[in-house]
């Protein structure tokens, strides 16, 4: 064996033999019955032991030793996982919206974009907020959908025919309109300057998750006060709907069709729940998160910068609505789901007596119930957050009744997370108190601080994230002028992952002297720093100082470079978002 893929299906073939033999007499009496979904469950095994082996951090537990080829054939799904992401990236419109445009080019469910192709290919993965990250095919389904058509049909080997071929079977579609922010700012003299940035927006994705279609509105916001204060205006998300009856559609159908399986629904929903469960078990971000939580830190790190930048407004909406605020809410969807979407509480919990779906995890009686009482679709906005965050603040709101929130609000919502927790029986205040409330509480605290800006006082943002004018690359981030030696804070807490030079050998590379915090959702680079005042293994709180701004590694004059990448987004690698989505949080 010399490469991932013959080890990964040696590896599952062994394991998958082993507990055959042993499953086999225990449900011997009962395998007529169940051998349709019993070869199902074969493969499954299988899957997971194959895509589990290709992983560094669990080669001890497999019993298979690394080599340089096991990393570069995992690079060479990730490079074609990298080029047929964007093979099919379009711009729906010829010039940017602006405010009068009200939220024109965005896409219905009797008007979708797909399977056309826009007006220009934009030929990366764009999006601001990073959706399109999050949506996009990563490698380990493509290695474990490889690893399926394998086993099927009897292949020999995995060669890089066969990747490609799979991969660009399963790329996603992506369209996006042009958007400007539109970015005015006042100088020292009351002197309004306007710069106007076009920008990417997702507005549909046909990919392997469901076909999506997204919204936006156009505010505006304000950093800072009176002289050297910034005005944004710009469209930001409102909602998303997943407008297939049955999400995994597509890629149901592209397994039928490229395994030879049968239609029978049950069959072949189990086929798909292999791949999609053998492919998404692992990444560097789960392993963090699961790091945090054996460390006991997972909550120590959160703030007002960790909630994701497209559901702060969400929050706020449901706030006028229903009167809760919204850093309560926030609060109870991290306790909850810690910001997922798709949050299933029977992926821990497979026994569990009652489902619970989403970012406030309602159970499906109640989510039946509540949406259609609020004029959502119970199916096609099963996946749209708005459509859960209202129906979970509006059950809320139900449990709590009228409270002075500039009171005694933690004793007056006790009684309200005791039975939206679930909590019964015997001491269910005391239990409730001790395991549930208390987070809820202590994380709502952290998220009424507003995320600080980076180099306080120093807003002129002298190159915007997406920014390709004299580069040889899309910028990543937002450069702020600023002095030599100005006090540069952290926006979020966190952990320092890195603090020193890109380069030791060479000062004038990259991003110089930076430091690199990460928190549970997000990874915050502070660069072209003139000293460094944290370590990395250091714990960060927000606005700590970690460095001195300066003009180190390749930089043209004085500035920071601010960057933020969405950790669950574009595999381990992380996707960066424009940062002013983060660091903009509505005023409380």
């Amino acid at each position: 064996m010399n490469n991932i893929d013959d080890e990964s299906l040696e590896q599952a073939k062994k394991l998958a033999n082993l507990l055959g033999k042993f499953i086999k007499q225990a449900l011997k009496p009962y395998l007529p019955v169940i051998a349709i979904g019993f070869g199902i469950f074969f493969l499954l095994v299988m899957l997971i032991a194959g895509v589990y082996s290709a992983f560094p951090s669990t080669w001890s537990l497999t019993g298979i030793a690394p080599t340089a080829e096991d990393e570069k054939v995992k690079d060479d799904y990730e490079q074609l996982c990298d080029k047929y992401n964007v093979k099919d990236t379009w711009i729906v419109n010829k010039k940017p919206v602006s405010p009068e445009d009200g939220n024109a080019y965005e896409s219905s469910p009797k008007n979708p974009y797909y399977p056309g192709k826009g007006v220009s290919l934009l030929g990366k993965m764009g999006d601001r907020y990073g959706h399109d990250g999050v949506l996009a095919l990563r490698w380990g389904t493509a290695h474990a959908a490889t690893l399926y058509e394998t086993y099927t049909l009897n292949l020999k080997k995995i060669d890089k025919e066969l990747q490609e071929k799979v991969i660009n079977g399963l790329h996603p579609y992506f369209y996006y309109k042009m958007s400007y922010v539109i970015i005015g700012t006042t100088d020292e003299d009351g002197q309004v300057s306007v710069e106007k940035i076009p920008v990417p927006l997702l507005v549909e994705a046909y990919t392997n998750q469901g076909h999506f279609q997204f919204h936006y509105k156009w505010v505006s916001k304000t950093i800072g006060a009176g002289s050297s204060s910034v005005t944004i205006t710009e469209e930001e998300f409102v909602s998303s709907q997943q407008i297939l009856p049955n999400k995994w559609q597509r890629l149901e159908d592209w397994m039928v069709n490229e395994y030879k399986l049968s239609k029978d629904d049950k069959s072949i929903s189990l086929a798909r729940e292999a791949i999609w469960e053998a492919g998404n078990g692992y990444n560097k971000h789960s392993e963090w998160l699961n790091w945090l939580l054996l460390n006991g830190l997972y909550y120590n790190y959160v703030t007002g910068a960790t909630i994701p930048p497209e559901l702060i407004s969400l929050f706020k909406e449901a706030e006028a609505k229903y009167g809760i605020p919204w850093w309560f809410s926030a609060a109870v969807s991290f306790k909850e789901s810690s910001f997922r979407i798709d949050a299933d509480n029977r992926e821990n919990f497979p026994n569990a007596s009652v489902h619970c779906y989403g970012l406030m995890q309602l159970t499906d009686e109640n989510w039946e119930r509540i949406s259609r009482q609020l004029g959502f679709d119970p199916v096609l906005d099963r996946d749209n957050p708005r459509a859960q965050i209202f129906c979970g603040v509006y059950m809320l709101k139900n449990l709590f009744g009228d409270i002075d929130w500039n009171g005694d609000w933690r004793g007056a919502t006790l009684s309200g997370l005791a039975f939206y927790g679930g909590f019964r029986g015997d001491n269910a205040l005391e239990r409730c108190k001790n395991e549930y409330a208390s987070v809820i509480w202590g994380i709502a605290d952290n998220f009424k601080n507003a995320t600080p800006w980076p180099v306080p006082g120093y807003y002129h943002i002298t190159s915007h994230f997406g920014d390709t004018e004299g580069r040889d690359h899309v910028h990543q981030g937002i450069d702020i002028a600023c002095p030599v030696g100005i006090s540069v804070v952290s926006t979020s807490a966190g952990k320092v992952i890195y603090a020193g030079w890109q380069n030791p050998a060479d000062t004038t590379e990259g991003f110089g002297m930076y430091v690199c915090v990460e928190d549970n959702l997000h990874m915050y680079y502070y660069g072209h720093l003139s000293q460094i005042t944290v370590s990395a293994g250091q714990d960060v709180n927000q606005g700590d100082t970690v460095g001195f701004s300066g003009n180190t590694g390749s930089s043209t004059g004085p500035h920071l470079h601010f960057q933020i990448n969405n950790l669950t987004a574009n595999g381990d690698k992380g996707q960066a978002i424009d940062p002013l989505t983060v660091l903009i949080v509505p005023e409380q």
